[in-house]
C-alpha cells in the first residue's frame, strides 16, 4: 500500500497537524539514516548531502509540529514583529523555537519512558533523561547542518564536514529518542494540559490527551 504523501497545507485540527508533522519527522529521520549508511559505503558526496538535508528537515518538522497547539498565540505574537509579521513565511526552526519559548517555556517535547501500570490501576510515565536531543543541542546541530547545504568553498580549511558526519548517526538516534514517546505541554485559553505522543519508527503515531482541571505547573524533573 503506498504511503500517504506529506501534506503541504494545514487545514486539519491541531492534533492532526501535530501527528502529521511527527510522521514526517520519523520518515525523514529514517531517510537520513539510510543516506548516511549509503555514504559510509560509497563515500559519495550526494549521499552525505541528502543525509544532512533530511535531518535538517526532520528538525523543522518538530518545530512546525510545536506551533500547531499554539497557533493562535504564535500568530498573534509574530504579527507584532516589525520586519516580518507574517508567520506563514517562517521556516527557520531555531527562530520558531525562540518565539515558542516566549509563548510557552515548556513547549519542547519532553521524552518519556513507556508507561508503567501503578497499583491503583493508573499509568505513570517517567521522564527519559539520557540519549535524547536536548533543545540546546537541537539549536546547535540545526545551524551546523545549514552550513553544509551549499557547495564547499575549496579554499576553506575548516569547513567542519568530517566532524558533522561523524556525529550524524548519534543525532539521528537522539532525535528518534526525543519523539518516540514524549509529551508536549499546552497552556492556552482553550486547553491546559499535555499531549502524550507515541511515534514509532515504523507505523502510525498515537496521541493521548491529558487535560488539567485548573492551573498546573511543570517541574524540571
Amino acid at each position: 500500500m503506498p504511503r500517504k504523501p506529506i501534506s503541504t497545507g494545514s487545514t486539519g485540527s491541531a492534533k492532526e497537524i501535530y501527528l502529521e508533522k511527527m510522521t514526517e519527522c520519523s520518515m525523514r529521520l529514517r531517510a537520513s539514516e539510510a543516506f548516511l549508511k549509503n555514504f559510509q559505503v560509497s563515500g559519495s558526496p550526494p549521499e552525505a548531502d541528502a543525509a544532512i538535508l533530511q535531518l535538517r528537515k526532520s528538525l523543522e518538522a518538530i518545530a512546525f509540529a510545536s506551533i500547531a497547539p499554539h497557533k493562535a498565540r504564535y500568530e498573534e505574537f509574530r504579527s507584532r514583529c516589525e520586519d516580518q509579521p507574517d508567520f506563514t513565511k517562517d521556516y527557520r526552526a531555531t527562530k520558531i523555537l525562540q518565539v515558542l519559548s516566549k509563548i510557552n517555556s515548556h513547549f519542547y517535547p519532553t521524552p518519556l519512558i513507556p508507561a508503567v501500570r501503578q497499583p491503583d490501576g493508573s499509568w505513570h510515565f517517567d521522564r527519559r533523561s539520557e540519549g535524547i536531543l536536548s533543545k540546546k543541542r537541537f539549536v546547535k546541530i540545526y545551524d551546523r547542518l545549514g552550513r553544509h547545504l551549499h557547495s564547499t568553498n575549496l579554499w576553506s580549511k575548516h569547513d567542519g564536514f568530517n566532524s558533522l558526519i561523524s556525529e550524524l548517526s548519534d543525532v539521528i538516534n537522539e532525535s528518534f529518542a526525543l519523539i518516540e514517546t514524549h509529551m508536549t505541554t499546552i497552556q492556552t485559553p482553550e486547553f491546559s494540559g499535555v499531549w502524550v505522543v507515541k511515534v514509532p519508527r515504523e507505523g502510525v503515531p498515537e496521541l493521548i490527551t491529558g487535560e488539567a482541571e485548573g492551573e498546573f505547573c511543570v517541574s524540571s524533573k
